[in-house]
């Protein structure tokens, strides 16, 4: 049996649930801007992603993959909204962001060692 902490990231999941709010964070923007402020909605797909490894109990070894993600994210935001529109940068962003934390949650930082030196035989302290 294994450790349910020891799960990836479900990809599907994120990668859906992070997209469609950062839409729906761009159409709060779009519509009603002046009317709202809505500065603390921009974190509403970062709360989606801390939701998920808050319920899950990921581990820092699976969700380390936020870092490169949101380096990848905040590239193609600030690249991205040269060429197209601010919202379809914003939502392409967090798109990818997801996409990135999910596929690193793929590979822990701790199992990397583990993996090279093979499962251990029976009655073997893997540790050892």
């Amino acid at each position: 049996m294994t450790d349910p902490r020891d799960e990836p990231a479900p990809f599907g999941t994120i990668v859906l649930l992070t997209t469609l709010s950062a839409v729906a964070v761009a159409a709060l923007q779009y519509f009603v801007a002046e009317r709202l402020n809505l500065k603390l909605l921009l974190v509403g797909p970062i709360a989606l992603v801390a939701f998920e490894v808050v319920v899950h109990e990921v581990w820092w070894r699976r969700w380390w993959g936020a870092v490169p993600g949101a380096l990848a994210g905040l590239v193609l935001y600030f690249e991205g909204r040269q060429m197209v529109a601010e919202p379809v940068a914003y939502v392409a962003a967090w798109a990818l962001f997801a996409v990135v934390f999910c596929l690193a949650s793929r590979i822990p930082l701790g199992g990397l060692e583990e993996r090279r030196a093979g499962p251990a035989g029976p009655g073997q302290d893997p540790a050892e």
